[in-house]
């Protein structure tokens, strides 16, 4: 059986909603989620990529659009990550026009981000999340978010 996860990211990957904002923010989702599985917040000391299993689709440079394959995107990403300290999102030249961006800038489809703060719904069983919902959601949480759809 596989699963479907709605996962609420913050577009600053270092920014940390406080545990009130927390709250708000999982009970508003409970209210409109009220037969998922499980709500989930999480906090990791280092910057970590959120991906959207196999809902993946490409991945491509916001600058020239240009698709990068999948062995570009693996080294990008390779060279980014560190053992010890996660993700560092460091400035990086891209192999397809030589700019200079960090693998949190890239176009992903389906959105894939990277962050310190994740709120995730276990099969939600719903749609797609409203703009609206989206908005109160930011305003729970204190932040512009990034919703990722994950299929694993």
């Amino acid at each position: 059986m596989s699963d479907h996860h709605i996962v609420f990211i913050p577009a600053d990957p270092h920014y940390l909603p406080a545990e009130e904002q927390v709250s708000r923010a999982k009970e508003t989702l409970w209210q409109w989620m009220p037969e998922a599985e499980s709500l989930d917040a999480a906090v990791s000391e280092y910057v970590q990529f959120h991906d959207c299993g196999s809902n993946f689709e490409y991945v491509r440079c916001h600058l020239c659009g240009q698709e990068l394959t999948l062995p570009q995107w693996h080294l990008l990403m390779d060279q980014d990550y560190d053992l010890v300290r996660g993700f560092g999102l460091m400035p990086q030249t891209l192999p397809c026009c030589g700019s200079v961006t960090s693998v949190n800038q890239l176009d992903y489809s389906f959105m894939q981000g990277f962050s310190r703060f994740s709120l995730t719904a276990i099969n939600p069983r719903t749609g797609a999340v409203s703009p609206q919902q989206a908005e109160l959601l930011e305003q729970r949480l204190g932040h512009r978010l990034l919703v990722i759809y994950r299929h694993v």
